[in-house]
């Protein structure tokens, strides 16, 4: 498994998330600060959706996200583009 699929599969085990998607930019920052050659998963933009984040606001989605990636941002992770949507309104949108 790799380590994108490895964040996935923990964004949904703790968050609860109905959608993740998750892309590695790294290549797109090397040379600069944080990135490192030959690490994975250095530089990610992802969208988050859960119902966790009902009746948060977008401060404390981000917290959520960030606590459930804390091991990632100590080992791997420098930079995070992070969009986080509450399941109600991403139902609202995107009928099953």
């Amino acid at each position: 498994m790799s380590v994108i699929d490895d964040l996935k599969a923990k964004l949904i085990r703790e968050l609860e998330a109905i959608h993740v998607a998750i892309e590695d930019e790294s290549w797109k920052h090397a040379g600069h600060a944080g990135a490192t050659p030959g690490v994975e998963a250095t530089h990610l933009n992802m969208v988050v959706v859960s119902p966790q984040f009902e009746g948060l606001g977008i401060m404390d989605q981000h917290r959520l996200v960030h606590a459930v990636l804390q091991e990632a941002r100590e080992r791997h992770l420098h930079a995070l583009q992070l969009k986080t949507i509450p399941a109600s309104q991403w139902s609202a949108h995107h009928p099953a």
